[in-house]
């Protein structure tokens, strides 16, 4: 099996960042241990890219977006030829449709 390359974008950056600072606000052991497994989660797509599903949201899902669900999470990428990119990482309560459109 070929190996994917990952690029993950400067909002999912971002957002992975914020998940942490929240965390951190009670545990500071927690918050790195969620972002570490959050991480090593997307790192796994350049092995296994279709080990997240198609995201239910109809408009989401013509354009290609797939999930990867990390506890709470959930990491939003698309493949494009050899490369996972993922565009978010946000908690499974957001209102991911309108955040991703």
């Amino acid at each position: 099996m070929s190996k994917y390359k990952i690029a993950i974008l400067q909002i999912a950056r971002e957002d992975i960042g914020e998940i942490f600072f929240y965390i951190a606000e009670d545990s500071p052991t927690a918050a790195l241990a969620m972002t570490d497994k959050i991480i090593d989660k997307i790192d796994k797509l350049a092995e296994h890219p279709h080990i997240g599903k198609i995201v239910p949201d109809g408009e989401l899902a013509k354009q290609d977006y797939r999930m990867l669900i990390i506890d709470c999470y959930i990491a939003f990428y698309k493949l494009i030829n050899d490369e996972v990119v993922v565009y978010r990482v946000l908690h499974g309560m957001r209102d991911y449709p309108d955040l991703l459109k």
